[in-house]
């Protein structure tokens, strides 16, 4: 009785495994319909604020209170490089910031105070404007920003409105608000003929005001007295005032050969808007001070919040335990953020899609949760197929950073769980088919947007852990990642439904196991099953021995059942 019965399951299989290969020779195989994407919105979770190159400012922040000097957070962050003096001559210089938000425009300017504008004196209140005309500039003043304007001047090359003191300040009109610097304003053509608009700063000016546009003033206030007796915060500014100089003097002219950086797109600057006592100490305690590799300035990128993890560029990837910072007056609210994403935005972001049925991630830079930030990714989608780069679908649908999991939920009950080799993850699957990953492991794709004829029961991973088998109740098997479709009982006669699944070690196949102790071998070696034995209780799961020669399976009451080189140790039966 055992010989027939056993033997007509597994000629079953065999005819499975028959009809498979038929398969290649022009059988078409007709796999399960695929359906819309299971719920109306795409929910995401991820970590950081940016690209997360160079120097996290959360991160920094989080080291400083935790008591890190702020050379021991650059050194950190920008490894392999140290603090390191400039020559008189670099300190001494000037920062030459393009003004992008007013290019194309005339430049008009005001003060105060007198100023002059290509050697004619303006008085206080009054204001000029340099309009481009033909590849040269005519002056006029007025009353204010506004005017009415009154020629002064016609085809000035380059005219510039410079302060008469030190301690003036010029005003540049735009109609989003005037922007209040030190220095000269300088108006000019680039190379292609098109109007621009240059502030040349003092070098350590220049430091000062862009230390509060990127972090946080009262940043400094925070913690514990630290060394010279400001709070341990204070030391996150003044590696940020580091990291601003260095940037900025590692290139300097490269910004469209008229200027040195730029006023939003290269580093924060927006004049004397957020000056504080506690940035300008901030750049004075810090002065001259760049980070060099080898005698060179190196340019020290720096991102708002990494998520936990750095991005290898100039710099290596490094851990940023201080992204998690999170204090009364600072708490980092992008170390570990979700969005919900409607289904909508994304068919109608890329079209040629059609309906979206789902998403798999198909690679990651290996760096922190769920395999780090998202390399490369497929939207599977009912007309056509999208690849994208992780940076590409985050930029198009305006998501923090490039580190994100799919995390739309199961819609289900939990059906199986599998674990990354490495035992630093694992994955669930619901009924539905839809998957979750957690730790280490990455997501490839799911059943989850399939219309499926039987509810997903079990799910194992490949040697890899690069990809996955799900397994339903018919014996349907569904492949992701580098888990190869090796057959399955889908559409075959069971005499008791499918309740889980085990992988052969090295990835070659994979074994079923039905309620009643069947066992249907793919690509996988059959060791016996208890398929004509009468069970006091179902059978609810199986699990190979290690060298993949044997496997065990547990009833719902406990009992254990061995076979091949699986050693039986006991059972939780009665």
């Amino acid at each position: 009785m055992l010989r027939s019965r056993e033997a007509g399951r597994r000629l079953t299989a065999f005819v499975a495994v028959i009809a498979l290969v038929a398969s290649a020779s022009g059988v078409v195989v007709s796999a399960p319909a695929a359906s819309a994407y299971s719920s109306t919105d795409v929910t995401l979770a991820g970590h950081g604020f940016g690209p997360g190159l160079g120097m996290g400012q959360w991160g920094a922040l989080g080291y400083a209170l935790a008591g890190t000097t702020w050379q021991q957070i650059v050194e950190h962050y920008y490894t392999g490089s140290s603090p390191a003096e400039l020559s008189s001559a670099q300190d001494a210089s000037s920062v030459r910031v393009a003004i992008t938000e007013n290019d194309g425009n005339s430049v008009i300017v005001t003060s105060s105070s007198s100023f002059t504008v290509d050697g004619t004196s303006v008085g206080p209140g009054q204001a000029v404007e340099m309009a481009p005309v033909a590849g040269r500039w005519d002056l006029a003043t007025g009353p204010g920003c506004g005017g009415p304007w009154s020629p002064i001047g016609s085809g000035v090359t380059d005219p510039t409105a410079e302060e008469t003191s030190a301690s003036n300040t010029l005003q540049l009109c735009q109609g989003n608000g005037n922007l209040t610097v030190h220095g000269p304003i300088e108006a000019l053509y680039n190379s292609d003929g098109q109007a621009r608009t240059v502030n040349s700063v003092p070098l350590e000016t220049y430091v000062a005001d862009v230390v509060p546009s990127e972090s946080p003033a009262d940043w400094g206030t925070l913690g514990a007295p630290g060394p010279a007796g400001q709070p341990w915060g204070f030391q996150e500014l003044e590696a940020q005032a580091v990291a601003v100089r260095s940037y900025v003097m590692a290139s300097p002219g490269s910004y469209g050969g008229y200027a040195d950086t730029c006023d939003l797109s290269c580093q924060t600057y927006r004049g004397t808007l957020n000056q504080n006592p506690l940035s300008d100490l901030a750049a004075q305690d810090t002065a001259g001070v760049v980070m060099e590799t080898g005698g060179v300035i190196q340019s020290t990128q720096y991102s708002a919040s990494t998520g936990g993890y750095t991005t290898q560029g100039a710099f290596a990837a490094v851990p940023d335990d201080g992204d998690a910072v999170c204090v009364p007056g600072a708490c980092n609210p992008n170390h570990a953020w979700t969005a919900s994403v409607p289904l909508s935005t994304i068919e109608s972001t890329w079209p040629q899609l059609g309906a979206l049925e789902s998403i798999s991630i198909t690679g990651r830079n290996g760096l922190g949760d769920w395999g780090g930030r998202v390399t490369s990714l497929t939207l599977v989608g009912s007309s056509q197929n999208v690849s994208l780069t992780g940076d590409d679908f985050a930029g198009a649908l305006g998501l923090p950073s490039n580190w994100f999991t799919v995390t739309s939920t199961l819609a289900s009950s939990a059906a199986g769980i599998a674990s990354t080799p490495d035992g630093k993850g694992y994955w669930i699957d619901g009924s539905s088919g839809a998957v979750l990953g957690f730790g280490d492991a990455t997501v490839p794709g799911s059943a989850g947007g399939m219309a499926l004829a039987a509810p997903v029961v079990g799910m194992a991973a490949t040697a890899s852990g690069q990809g996955y088998w799900e397994v339903a109740s018919d014996g349907g098997v569904f492949a992701f990642g580098d888990a190869h479709f090796a057959g399955s009982m889908g559409g075959e006669h069971l005499n008791q439904p499918v309740v889980g699944m085990s992988a052969a070690p090295g990835g070659t196949g994979y074994r079923l196991v039905a309620s009643d102790g069947g066992i249907f071998s793919f690509g996988a070696p059959f060791f016996g099953s208890t398929g004509n034995l009468v069970l006091n209780r179902p059978i609810v799961g199986m699990a190979d021995s290690p060298d993949g020669l044997g496997y065990w399976m547990v009833a719902s009451d406990g009992g254990v059942f061995s076979f091949g080189d699986a050693h039986f140790f006991g059972s939780g039966a009665g």
